[in-house]
């Protein structure tokens, strides 16, 4: 399986103590660290490995037919939003500027991971109508896995960063 990652819109700064940090080997990144304070390319690295732990620990959907994607962009319009899950174009796609700190970066990866592994074309609609949003049980599950694996995430995160 290959994941592929689009881009991410400019952030204009990098703390000179993360850039001190990142030179001393020390990223100095946490789950608390506004992600106004990272670069795009840390940000980029936090959603791979976020990724490639979910591939990894819970492994691929075999029914999807096409490749698996992963985008990282700026929400410009509608609600707001941390990610979201296209089932039809296999793709997660997470909002960076939605999301205030690194553990909401992590977090969401976790959280539209599940929603992948889920059969969302068959039943999320359906059951839509029926529960809405915050009690529908797709949402439900990926709320509660999200809780229950971003600490082990950010681990395995954090000891390659």
């Amino acid at each position: 399986m290959k994941i592929s990652f689009g881009g991410v819109g400019k952030i204009s700064y990098l703390c000179s103590m993360n850039i001190l940090n990142l030179l001393l080997g020390d990223s100095g990144v946490g789950l608390n660290t506004p992600l106004s304070n990272l670069d795009s390319r840390t940000i980029r690295e936090i959603v791979k490995l976020s990724t490639s732990y979910c591939v990894d620990t819970f492994g691929v959907n075999k029914r999807k037919r096409t490749e698996f994607t992963v985008s990282i962009r700026k929400q410009t319009g509608g609600t707001p939003s941390y990610g979201q899950y296209c089932p039809t174009e296999n793709r997660l796609t997470v909002f960076y500027n939605h999301c205030p700190r690194v553990k909401q970066l992590v977090q969401t990866v976790i959280h539209e991971y599940c929603h992948y592994l889920q059969p969302i074309t068959t039943y999320y609609s359906k059951m839509l109508d029926e529960y809405g949003y915050d009690d529908h049980p797709m949402e439900v599950e990926a709320r509660e896995f999200e809780m229950e694996h971003y600490h082990d995430c950010w681990k395995y995160v954090k000891s390659i960063l």
